[in-house]
């Protein structure tokens, strides 16, 4: 990206040189697919000659695969003909970093890069590296990493100090325009996925992990395409996930179940809120670890959600075993602003839990009711 001050200023003082006879800038370096872009072209040679053209013929090199593109004029010439902004639409598909070059001019080269979808307003880091669009669990084409669940650091001092973290992630095994994806497009949609659940004991001289709960998964998406007129969003996932505490003897717990889940969402009013209805059902395919363990946790949990992504986001999760016994979560986030923590996309966040199982170690106790509040960098 060349200022337009720095690129006049490059032509001047290398007037006479072939390799400044052309110059690319832009001040916006990521574009969209399938969407319009603007560049700036500079030339004291076309200025000699009467200024910069009409239309201009360009290349994009992606690798091995270069796309012709017709750059077509957006308004008059200026800095004495030297400078002229130029508009072309960014083929479809065409995803991730790309060169731009005039052929046939001694011009410098300038590398933009494309995203499917436009970032949203306040979207988290995680969002942004994936490319997924903010306040959804939809993972867009050509981008294989995202996140899964809630990621946080938590801390609270009900029966001494203690902390909760989560890290979470999900994996898609097959390219959608891979070949074996391009064969057999149903596996475009097979995911891995790992989740980590800490309850860290704070209060004690060691400071020791009280238990950790690892959740890989396999499991399929459906990301269901939105009805014209319709913004609600659905997304559907069902697998087979494995949970273990990492431990041996008496306090090993461990279990295989299969399960689905939904994620509904549906706009509120006209300020961006929206509500959201979260079910996830499962059954034990062992357990022999806990093998009373759907006393606590049942076969099934739902979390209902409000709120606004650039604002305050509500979410309350039930869980109820065949004994009647279970727990309630209560989560509750807003963004931080950048003067606190710069642009890192972090939310203040609040968390209350009750009942049963708050650690896989502790599936059959209730422990003191435990209010925390820390960072999340998704929620």
């Amino acid at each position: 990206m060349i200022p337009t001050r720095l690129a006049l200023a490059l032509l001047v003082l290398t007037s006479g040189s072939a390799q400044a006879d052309w110059l690319l800038s832009s001040t916006e370096p990521r574009v969209i697919s399938g969407k319009p872009f603007t560049v700036s072209v500079f030339s004291d040679e076309a200025a000699a000659h009467g200024g910069l053209p009409d239309t201009l013929t360009a290349d994009l090199e992606s690798g091995r695969k270069t796309v012709p593109l017709r750059l077509t004029a957006v308004g008059q010439s200026s800095a004495g003909g030297m400078r002229r902004d130029y508009e072309a639409e960014w083929p479809v598909g065409l995803i991730g970093a790309a060169t731009l070059v005039l052929p046939g001019k001694s011009s410098s080269r300038l590398m933009l890069v494309a995203d499917e979808k436009a970032w949203a307003p306040g979207e988290d880091p995680v969002a942004r590296m994936s490319g997924a669009p903010y306040g959804t669990t939809e993972t867009p084409r050509g981008n294989a990493f995202a996140y899964h669940e809630p990621m946080y650091f938590l801390v609270g001092a009900n029966g001494g100090a203690n902390a909760r973290f989560q890290l979470s992630f999900k994996y898609r095994l097959f390219d959608r325009e891979g070949v074996v994806a391009q064969a057999l497009p149903v596996i475009g949609g097979l995911y891995f996925g790992y989740t980590q659940t800490s309850l860290w004991d704070l209060s004690t001289g060691s400071a020791p992990f009280r238990d950790t709960s690892y959740r890989p998964s396999l499991f399929y998406q459906w990301d269901i395409a939105q009805r014209p007129g319709n913004d609600d969003r659905w997304m559907v996932q069902a697998g087979v996930e494995h949970e273990s505490n990492g431990k041996d003897g008496a306090n090993s717990r461990s279990l295989n179940t299969a399960f689905a889940r939904l994620d509904w969402r549906t706009p509120v009013g006209e300020d961006g809120a929206y509500f959201g209805v979260m079910p996830k059902i499962w059954t034990y395919l062992e357990k022999d670890d806990n093998p009373d363990i759907q006393r606590y946790r049942g076969h099934g949990e739902v979390a209902l959600r409000y709120g606004r992504d650039e604002g305050w986001v509500s979410q309350v999760t039930l869980r109820r075993g065949t004994a009647g016994r279970g727990s309630t979560q209560v989560d509750v986030s807003r963004p931080l602003g950048t003067r606190i923590l710069s642009d890192a996309g972090a939310f203040l966040h609040f968390q209350y839990f009750d009942g049963y199982g708050e650690t896989l170690l502790d599936y059959d106790q209730v422990r003191h009711p435990q209010f925390r509040v820390g960072l999340s960098i998704v929620r």
